[in-house]
């Protein structure tokens, strides 16, 4: 629906268009003499000087108002003898009797057509005339799209809140078909709802009770619409990307779905001039196999698309496709010069794959007590009555838990962590099961879980709550993760040192075989990007006396002081790489490399600005040594990074474009794996038959529109169900017409 300025623009200019003809009209409109009457005052003649905006604005607005209804303050344009209210009374004129009486009707300026027009008959007819008979009427196009987009129905006053986390507003609500229409599709694109929803009919009962004047959009028009609105948000998406963005840093990974399609998604993220971090994902496209060679191609295409040409990081896993896909994407952005540091950090390594491939080799001395506890486990949830037999068993052992059992993928030793964690409480009531259930000690007889099953893995699950929780931690996409990659690095090998001193056999052992794995990844500064170790730099709370006494606490003074070396150098290039950038984009000088002493060779060049130029020079020289010598920010948790940044962007101008870049690095390529959860969901055996194009529409465009930070909960988990169905049953209505009923045992 139109807006009111348009309104007011459309109705205006169609009635200062025809008002040059209404005077001549009038002196052609004869009736034997009985309506000739003194023309309508002009619109100058309304106001005793030239008419203002806001005069303009009430006629034009009166021009398209509600038929026959009169509107307070509105000048009469009819005749002195009554006042009339109506605008359209400058296309109509009363027709008179020859004692000067009004005869009840009124004739048409243009087409001389009459119509009754008295009191109880309003204006309608008249309006109807204007619109839809006379065809002499200037302008009419106009016109009747300015009566279109007239409101028509009262406004309510409605408290409405855009989001949890924001207050109710008071706001005027009114209908709109449209707007009604564009939040459906968003509706379906947010919450993953199959097209079909809009053809449910519990979907349709509903609208017919809540708002039954909404005519409800099919199937095909809400995918139709949904491409439109993902070209809309993708033009958004660049205009922000083109606007405030230095750089970005791309996340990527691959999967395969249920229609054996192989996907790639590409995730960009970065910090926009107001020092907020930002991912989004870039695309979900159709690449031909995994195999290095096509991701690289693939991307490199998706970057073109974009138009992107200055990238800091690509993070991706530690598959070997991945390292050839890297080195293909490199050589072809080397051409394009979209590097810093010459390319040196541009791969960088997955955390939590690493780390994966660390608990992974740890978990292989306890793989048969593993085993033990994962079958048992299975057993209990493998029917509703064994489920029930095991809750007796808890009651009965007064265990208080109200966790539930679950199931863990062996691939992932994460879920291995939570199933163990949740079946260890669980253990007396384990061994209760075997008196009640004969099948339970048939089935496994000698292979039961033993004591020294339940104490390695109580021992492992305390081992294994550290790297959950600093998996939980770097994998973050909401937050800068960069500069904790290095703390919970050197917090990872403290622990491996701890469990390797072990009186424990088995944790000392587990812990020796960790170890090797984390020393062929980050056993030495030459394996690791150095990028992370610039973040860690660029967070006030650690900068290089933390970065430097961290790494001698584990390694030699001598590796110190090459890491504190290799970070200065880098930092300092860096800077100068940002510098020159910003130069030649504020039309400075074209090549910053040259040394001062070259630019005296232009004769264009002034004294003043050789010298104002090495003094920018020792300035910049001396922004990095300010930053350091300053005292380091208490540590807190709750410390905002990015705010800090933006707050002292002013004090260290060159330094601050650096950090924006830096800490946009991602650590981990969750954020990418998180949309193939999402496109499990989108293309699930339901829905198998979407195109790969609808795929990339729907789930693109669910990350664009998202405000919420929080993960789709599309499944309730059992606890949840639990609880809820303890809260209902607490109505005594509920209980006593539902509780009393037996369950038959088939």
């Amino acid at each position: 629906m139109a807006s009111n300025s348009n309104r007011e623009f459309s109705s205006n200019s169609v009635s200062m268009r025809i008002s040059g003809n209404l005077n001549s009209k009038r002196k052609a409109i004869s009736s034997d003499g009985r309506d000739q009457m003194p023309p309508p005052p002009s619109r100058e003649n309304l106001n005793s000087s030239s008419p203002s905006s806001a005069n303009t604005q009430t006629v034009a607005s009166n021009f398209v108002s509600n038929e026959g209804t009169p509107n307070e303050g509105t000048p009469s344009l009819a005749c002195a003898s009554k006042k009339v209210r109506s605008e359209v009374w400058v296309h109509f004129v009363k027709l008179k009797d020859d004692q000067g009486n009004e005869t009840g009707r009124a004739k048409c300026v243009y087409c001389s057509k009459d119509y009754l027009a008295n009191s109880e008959q309003g204006t309608s007819g008249l309006w109807k005339h204007l619109r839809d008979t006379c065809k002499k009427f200037p302008n009419k196009k106009e016109f009747v799209e300015a009566y279109k987009s007239r409101d028509k129905m009262q406004k309510i006053l409605n408290f409405q809140k855009a989001s949890e986390s924001e207050k109710s507003k008071l706001s005027c609500w009114q209908f709109d078909q449209q707007a009604c229409r564009d939040a459906l599709v968003k509706m379906i694109i947010k919450d993953e709802l199959p097209f079909r929803f809009v053809e449910g009919e519990g979907f349709r009962e509903f609208i017919q009770v809540s708002l039954p004047m909404f005519q409800i959009p099919s199937r095909y028009t809400i995918a139709r619409d949904c491409y439109y609105l993902f070209v809309q948000e993708k033009k958004k998406l660049h205009a922000l990307l083109t606007s405030q963005c230095q750089r970005v840093s791309l996340t990527t990974d691959t999967w395969t779905s249920i229609q054996n399609v192989s996907y790639l998604c590409l995730t960009a993220h970065f910090i926009d001039s107001g020092w907020n971090l930002h991912k989004r994902i870039l695309n979900f496209c159709v690449v031909k196999s995994h195999k290095g060679i096509n991701i690289g191609n693939a991307i490199d295409f998706c970057m073109d698309e974009w138009g992107l040409n200055k990238v800091m990081c690509i993070t991706v896993d530690n598959a070997s496709s991945n390292d050839t896909a890297v080195q293909q994407l490199k050589k072809k952005l080397t051409k394009k010069n979209a590097f810093v540091l010459g390319g040196e950090a541009f791969h960088m390594r997955c955390f939590a794959h690493i780390l994966q491939l660390v608990v992974k080799d740890g978990l292989e001395s306890a793989q048969y007590s593993i085993r033990r506890i994962r079958d048992v486990v299975k057993y209990v949830r493998g029917s509703p009555q064994r489920l029930e037999m095991f809750k007796k068993c808890c009651e009965s052992a007064n265990i208080k838990s109200k966790a539930s059992l679950q199931l863990d993928c062996p691939t992932r030793w994460n879920s291995t962590y939570l199933m163990l964690e949740s079946a260890v409480v669980y253990q007396k009531a384990f061994d209760k099961l075997e008196d009640v259930d004969s099948k339970f000690l048939g089935e496994f007889g000698n292979d039961m879980p033993s004591e020294v099953d339940w104490t390695k893995a109580r021992n492992l699950t305390r081992f294994l709550k550290r790297f959950y929780d600093v998996t939980c931690k770097i994998s973050g996409s909401l937050y800068s993760t960069s500069n904790l990659y290095f703390p919970e690095i050197m917090r990872v090998l403290k622990d491996l040192q701890a469990f390797q001193s072990s009186n424990d056999l088995n944790l000392a052992e587990m812990g020796r075989m960790m170890r090797e794995k984390f020393d062929k990844y980050w056993g030495s500064i030459q394996k690791m990007n150095v990028m992370l170790f610039i973040a860690v730099v660029l967070d006030p709370r650690y900068k290089m006396d933390y970065l430097a006494a961290k790494y001698k606490s584990f390694y030699s003074e001598n590796d110190a002081n090459d890491l504190v070396t290799r970070v200065t150098n880098s930092l300092r290039a860096l800077m100068d790489e940002y510098k020159g950038n910003e130069q030649v984009g504020m039309g400075g000088v074209i090549n910053p490399s040259n040394d001062v002493e070259d630019m005296v060779e232009d004769e264009e060049l002034d004294d003043y600005f050789i010298e104002r130029e090495k003094e920018q020079s020792l300035v910049s020289k001396g922004e990095l040594d300010r930053y350091f010598g300053e005292l380091p920010e208490k540590y807190t948790h709750d410390f905002d990074l990015l705010n800090w940044w933006k707050v002292n962007a002013v004090r260290y101008p060159i330094l601050s474009k650096v950090a924006k870049d830096v800490l946009a690095i991602q650590s981990s390529t969750v954020a990418s794996e998180s949309a193939f959860s999402t496109g499990g969901r989108t293309l699930d055996r339901f829905r198998s038959s979407l195109t790969p194009t609808t795929a990339e529409v729907l789930i693109c465009c669910q990350d664009w529109l998202r405000s919420s930070s929080k993960p789709i909960q599309l499944e309730e988990t059992i606890e949840d169900l639990e609880s809820l169905e303890s809260e209902i049953t607490q109505d005594p209505e509920i209980v006593e017409s539902v509780m009393p009923r037996t369950r038959v045992d088939c």
